[in-house]
């Protein structure tokens, strides 16, 4: 790679034998100049007389996984792909000599090649502050890569786990506007990544997702990083359906006056939550929310009166009669903080032909009145499917939740009955 040498010092380490003895001998490689300047050797009984080879390649970020199954790209899908990174990396990760290779480094990225280097990936670190560019030690396997996007300061990477102290705050939606901008209900996302050599394999596992990523080429050990970020919070949403009238005519229709959906814990609600702590044994991605300000009474998630289409026209759900075509109450879903034992209530009002209709329900898939217990997770969606059964008879039920990924988008739905 054509890369910029100016301002920059590398060490390297070979090995000799003097008279049967063995010593370390480092050699500073001094970019300004081409001088060699060499130190004395001096001995260290704990170092092995074993090849390192040392191709001299940078630890580099790369923008997308060339995995045949999957595409998984170095983001942060907390803003866009532009958002930067801070990362902690170890090598010998977990083994007698762990050392720290970058410790908080801030990683950027452009969309404009350097023009200095124009090989150089797009996600970069060297230059920022006083950070140099790392490079491979072959000899040093397992890796260990940690990072939370956007970089913080707020934001604690150990060996141990990683602390987050920024406010994550619950939303809720009301006639279409949230309480709380996605960036303020979630601050940060991240990754967890670790390298091994398997045989004459180099392998990465996303840690948080518990699988293998960057699958193809795996004999290259030098390949670059990719680090596919996850969400810490959840996302949950809502949909509605009803039945086709009985008996059936032309012309129905079923206008939703006023809807409002409110959740509530019988230990409190989670609103707010100040402090995240993840341990190795959680892993980063389900760790501990604390400090957190919660709610005893309903917390309103989700509010509206008359829904309108495009041109202005009542929302029909005569038109919505299955699971397939329900209609999305909350197409941006709202995002939560992670908690179990919540209850959902709805209380609606649909105006059919005319004629006012109310209904109210804790939503319970066993027509429990006290309603069931749902638990959510960090990274996932939720969408809970709202049954109208009868249009006259005053009964709502509650169909079923799918369970997705945040991300992923499904050509077809995931049905769990919880």
């Amino acid at each position: 790679m054509n890369k910029k040498r100016t301002h920059r010092f590398e060490v390297t380490r070979r090995y000799c034998s003097v008279q049967g003895t063995l010593w370390l001998c480092t050699f500073v490689f001094c970019f300004f100049s081409t001088t060699l300047l060499t130190t004395s050797c001096s001995s260290d009984d704990t170092i092995k007389d074993e090849h390192i080879l040392d191709l001299r390649e940078p630890m580099v970020f790369g923008l997308q996984n060339q995995s045949s199954s999957s595409s998984v790209e170095t983001r942060a899908p907390l803003q866009d792909s532009n958002t930067n990174f801070k990362v902690n990396t170890w090598k010998k990760f977990g083994a007698s000599g762990q050392t720290v290779v970058m410790d908080g480094y801030e990683v950027d990225y452009t969309s404009t090649p350097r023009t200095d280097a124009p090989d150089i990936y797009n996600w970069y670190y060297e230059g920022i502050g006083t950070q140099v560019l790392r490079y491979w030690d072959l000899g040093a396997f397992p890796y260990e890569f940690r990072a939370v996007s956007p970089f913080m300061a707020e934001a604690t990477i150990t060996d141990a786990g990683i602390t987050v102290n920024k406010t994550f705050l619950a939303q809720s939606l009301i006639n279409d506007s949230y309480n709380h901008s996605a960036t303020e209900s979630e601050p940060c996302v991240v990754a967890h990544v670790n390298r091994v050599k398997n045989s004459t394999d180099y392998e990465d596992t996303d840690l948080i997702k518990n699988a293998e990523i960057n699958t193809v080429g795996k004999a290259n050990a030098t390949r670059e990083v990719h680090m596919p970020f996850h969400h810490l919070n959840s996302k949950v949403g809502f949909r509605i359906f009803i039945d086709t009238p009985e008996p059936p005519y032309d012309g129905c229709n079923a206008n939703i006056r006023s809807i409002t959906i409110t959740a509530q814990n019988t230990s409190g609600f989670i609103t707010a939550s100040t402090t995240y702590t993840a341990t190795n044994a959680q892993g980063l991605g389900k760790g501990t929310f604390s400090n957190n300000t919660t709610q005893t009474t309903e917390f309103t998630l989700l509010q509206h009166g008359e829904y309108k289409d495009a041109s202005n026209n009542d929302i029909n759900l005569c038109d919505h009669l299955t699971h397939d075509n329900a209609y999305d109450l909350s197409p941006n879903c709202m995002q939560q903080i992670p908690q179990g034992n919540v209850k959902l209530k709805v209380n609606i009002e649909i105006d059919v032909d005319g004629m006012d209709h109310n209904y109210t329900r804790w939503l319970s898939l066993t027509d429990d009145p006290a309603g069931d217990n749902f638990t959510w997770e960090p990274d996932t969606r939720y969408i809970y499917y709202l049954h109208i059964k009868d249009l006259h008879g005053g009964l709502i039920l509650f169909y079923t939740c799918e369970i997705l990924p945040w991300d992923e988008v499904q050509t077809t739905d995931i049905d769990v009955g919880l």
